[in-house]
């Protein structure tokens, strides 16, 4: 039994794809060039909670295997 979807499904979804990308493209572009660029603590500030949630999973992993 094969689980896949049907190719005009997968057609249809490329085709929204596309549409979306053509919609949305333009203004995502202007929002980048428009947008507040980061300093340094700013990058800190993302980093430091994405660090400790890593070495936090890695801690479990480490005492999950023993």
């Amino acid at each position: 039994m094969n689980d896949a979807l049907p190719m005009w499904t997968q057609i249809a979804m490329g085709a929204l794809a596309l549409i979306a990308l053509f919609y949305f493209g333009p203004k995502a572009g202007q929002a980048v060039k428009q947008s507040p660029k980061g300093s340094a603590s700013d990058w800190m500030g993302l980093l430091l909670p994405i660090g400790a949630v890593v070495l936090f999973v890695i801690l479990l992993i480490a005492l999950a295997r023993g």
